[in-house]
């Protein structure tokens, strides 16, 4: 009977723990679920990250892909300006999931991203980088089909880790193309409304 209770016990405490450990959250646009932290480790070094905000990219009418960004040790700020600084300043892990609400062709992803960097960067930024985009270009060569994801991580030092469709391609590390990359999402002339992707780390 006594290990009977005990093991009651137990349960009880251990509940909250799995539940938290499970948890995720959901992009309400898309209805995508998305993790709420995410560990991993890279060059023998452990990360968790933590959600700082989901968004949904949308084209015209269409419902592209839901989006849910992480970022390791985020700092609570007391505004959106301060965020989006926090978020394209290299020294902390993050992460970019995206969750495909749509099929896309690989020369429509290939002209999305050549665009955002033009967008994103100045003649002499682009010439710096070029080499870098080129090859993150060219990881992109097959059809992404609805419920696959792309992942993109900056980890500290300007090194970008792709894992696209659960392939991993190899690393590019440039802290301005890192940068860069970030900036399609998180400067004032984002893809989608990137108010939403720090909400979670923007004191109201």
């Amino acid at each position: 009977m006594k290990k009977i209770i005990l093991y009651i016990s137990l349960l009880i405490i251990a509940v909250p723990f799995l539940a938290a450990a499970q948890q995720t959250v959901k992009e309400p646009s898309t209805e995508k679920s998305f993790p709420a932290e995410v560990k991993f480790k890279y060059a023998d070094k452990d990360y968790s990250i933590t959600l700082t905000g989901l968004t949904v990219r949308k084209k015209l009418f269409f419902k592209v892909y839901g989006m849910a960004h992480y970022m390791q040790d985020a700092a609570k700020m007391g505004n959106e300006a301060d965020a989006f600084k926090q978020v394209l300043t290299d020294g902390k892990a993050k992460q970019i999931t995206m969750d495909f609400a749509r099929d896309v062709d690989a020369e429509k992803i290939k002209g999305a991203y050549t665009d955002g960097f033009k967008e994103h960067a100045s003649k002499e930024e682009l010439q710096k980088i070029q080499p870098m985009i080129d090859k993150f270009i060219g990881y992109f060569t097959k059809e992404v089909k609805e419920n696959e994801q792309f992942i993109l991580r900056w980890l500290p030092g300007g090194t970008v880790m792709a894992i696209l469709q659960g392939e991993e391609k190899p690393a590019i590390t440039n802290e301005l193309f890192a940068r860069t990359l970030w900036s399609i999402w998180f400067a004032k002339s984002s893809i989608v409304d990137r108010d939403d992707l720090v909400e979670r780390i923007v004191g109201k």
